[in-house]
């Protein structure tokens, strides 16, 4: 999303935007999945809903954000909209390299590591 920032033309965007789009084009199903890993089929519906409701609201919210970067024009020679993308793709970098360090692979990862660390207390 960063990238979309900084192109300069329409042929660009479009390539850049084609590039987003099979990046995220996994994300829902992906979270289906990973939630289905966590809890049982009953609980999994609620996990569900909760996590496409907050996608619901972000994008509510989202434009309020937007209008204030979009007040940014100018700056550093890009228009407005420039900013929105550089701003938004930039927090999301830095939320995946958090995650990748802080979210676990799977329960059975989980226990492997819980049981690692205690195994190093008990030393």
């Amino acid at each position: 999303m960063t990238t979309m920032g900084l192109v300069k033309d329409f042929t660009s965007l479009l390539v850049v935007r084609m590039a987003l789009g099979l990046a995220e084009g996994g994300l829902s199903p992906g979270v289906t999945w990973y939630i289905m890993l966590w809890y049982r089929r009953h609980e999994c519906g609620l996990r569900i809903a909760i996590f496409f409701s907050a996608a619901t609201l972000a994008g509510a919210f989202g434009g309020f954000l937007a209008r204030a970067i979009s007040e940014m024009k100018g700056i550093g020679g890009r228009p407005g909209w420039a900013w929105i993308f550089i701003i938004e793709g930039l927090a999301t970098v830095v939320v995946a390299i958090v995650a990748k360090f802080v979210i676990c692979d799977s329960p059975e990862r989980l226990a492997q590591d819980l049981d690692f660390e205690t195994h190093l207390s008990l030393i």
